[in-house]
């Protein structure tokens, strides 16, 4: 864009624009550093929208979705988005990119350590991992604990702990603990997430 943005956080996960469409947007100065060589150049703000479960989009034009990212950004960054212009866009679509979790699936997911293959390390969202963190930053994270494997290091080194639950998360988390123990009797923690325990 050709101004530089007020973005509060480098990573915002939205919904609600387009039916069963979510959407991610990036301040990527914020991510790789404003003097990093990706963006040193950029006069204004550098951001990445991602959309997912978002067959529906692959058929509209790369301007049409620019347009649509946009649109999007100006509703949730208000007048200083729209006031802004593009300068320059790419489009990329990743048909079925999108990893299917369900309930369940966590157990059958890998270790970072490959248990079969000593000099084996994997990374990415469907990787264990103690850290809570989800989605793309799941991916970064888990990224960093296989190369501390690989450079045997300890697991944590490098990457900064999930700041500790808002009140009102810490409430829904333990309301759903509640209603579950009443509807199924006490659950086992297993000691790692779980995408159930994020849906519901």
């Amino acid at each position: 864009l050709d101004q530089e943005l007020d973005i509060t956080y480098s990573a915002n996960a939205c919904w609600g624009f387009d039916k069963g469409i979510g959407m991610t947007f990036f301040d990527i100065k914020a991510l790789h550093g404003s003097n990093a060589t990706t963006v040193a150049d950029a006069p204004g703000s550098v951001v990445e929208v991602d959309y997912y479960h978002s067959s529906s989009l692959l058929t509209l034009s790369d301007e049409e979705i620019v347009d649509k990212a946009k649109k999007d950004l100006d509703t949730i960054l208000g007048a200083q988005c729209k006031s802004s212009e593009v300068l320059d866009a790419a489009v990329v679509r990743l048909p079925e990119g999108v990893n299917w979790f369900f309930p369940g699936s966590y157990q059958d997911m890998p270790d970072i350590k490959a248990e079969s293959i000593g000099n084996m390390s994997f990374a990415g969202d469907i990787v264990h991992s103690s850290h809570g963190s989800w989605s793309q930053e799941k991916v970064f994270v888990t990224g960093i604990e296989a190369a501390n494997s690989v450079l045997g290091r300890a697991p944590d080194t490098g990457i900064l702990p999930l700041a500790a639950d808002e009140l009102h998360v810490r409430f829904g988390k333990e309301a759903v603990k509640i209603a579950r123990n009443i509807i199924s009797g006490p659950k086992k923690d297993s000691g790692r997430p779980s995408l159930v325990d994020f849906l519901f």
